[in-house]
């Protein structure tokens, strides 16, 4: 139990845990209305909000968010993706942009192509899977004896085609059918929330903050980095590894979300892995905020409804 005030955990099935966001939504808001998630660490929450049409506004300032995630919200044909493709020319001879050592001639031809064709191109659905999936197919070669391993060839198009394949035929029907005014909308910041709100508070707010090692990533993916243009800096803004400024954050957080909040409105704060948000439980009470439900999963994962009270 992290605070006191929380109700003690009752478990379920995971089935019944990955349902209980479905209900929630259902039972405490309207399509149409507009949700806040300061965190994304999955998609889970924010497809249930667009299956039941309400808005979704995510401002996670991690900048792997919006890469990782947007274009889990569209589908389009994989003859359309292939003819976006063929429509890409190779030129070739491109000048160093900080990866050819890593990558096979031909492999680093092809993908600067892909890279500046995305660049002046605007972002719809087929250009996003071509960006996220071109960068998957990017991966550093394994060093020996202290030298690189001999690059090999990767046809980065033909990779983006099987790729999308293989995704599109598991889909779930419904993110087929999702509607395109309620695709999630992914923010910078407050301000551009802010901005989307224009001054009227939300009823539900779903809270699950997360970490990982940046630096550890960062080496394992920096050609990936490289190919979306995100430095190790940026990487690092978005987290914290000291336990005072995350404590810190815990609580600006509630704060953020407390302002945003209209009164009798909800949090969902979900917890799935080892770390502390005790402060932000602390402040929730402070401000005079119920734990209305508490489950857990067989997995251990943890889920604790706040509600604003006055």
């Amino acid at each position: 139990m992290e605070s006191r005030g929380l109700k003690e955990l009752l478990k379920v099935s995971d089935w019944d845990f990955v349902s209980l966001n479905e209900k929630i939504i259902l039972s405490h808001t309207k399509p149409g209305d507009k949700v806040i998630l300061p965190y994304m660490s999955t998609d889970n929450f924010a497809f249930e909000l667009a299956i039941n049409e309400r808005r979704c506004l995510i401002y996670d300032n991690n900048p792997l968010v919006k890469i990782n995630f947007e274009a889990n919200f569209f589908y389009p044909s994989l003859a359309g993706i292939k003819n976006r493709l063929n429509g890409i020319k190779t030129i070739g001879n491109f000048p160093d942009c900080g990866a050819k050592k890593f990558l096979h001639p031909r492999t680093y031809d092809e993908v600067m192509a892909i890279r500046l064709f995305l660049e002046g191109e605007p972002k719809d659905a087929i250009n996003l899977w071509i960006k996220c999936l071109s960068a998957e197919a990017l991966r550093m070669p394994k060093a020996g004896k202290g030298e690189l391993q001999e690059l090999e060839y990767i046809d980065i198009k033909d990779f983006v085609l099987k790729q999308y394949k293989a995704i599109f035929s598991e889909v779930e029907p419904m993110r087929v059918l999702l509607l395109h005014k309620a695709i999630p909308e992914f923010l910078s910041n407050e301000k551009e929330l802010d901005e989307m709100l224009r001054g009227t508070k939300v009823k539900l707010a779903y809270y699950a903050p997360y970490h990982f090692n940046v630096q550890e990533y960062f080496n394992k993916n920096l050609l990936k980095m490289w190919f979306h243009n995100i430095s190790k800096e940026q990487l690092m803004g978005a987290f914290i590894e000291n336990e005072a400024t995350w404590n810190l954050r815990c609580k600006k957080d509630f704060l953020s979300l407390h302002k945003r909040l209209a009164s009798g409105g909800l949090i969902l704060v979900e917890k799935v892995n080892e770390y502390s948000i005790e402060e932000f439980f602390k402040l929730a009470f402070f401000y005079g905020y119920e734990n209305v439900r508490a489950f857990c999963n067989t997995k251990g994962a943890e889920a604790y409804l706040m509600k604003k009270l006055g």
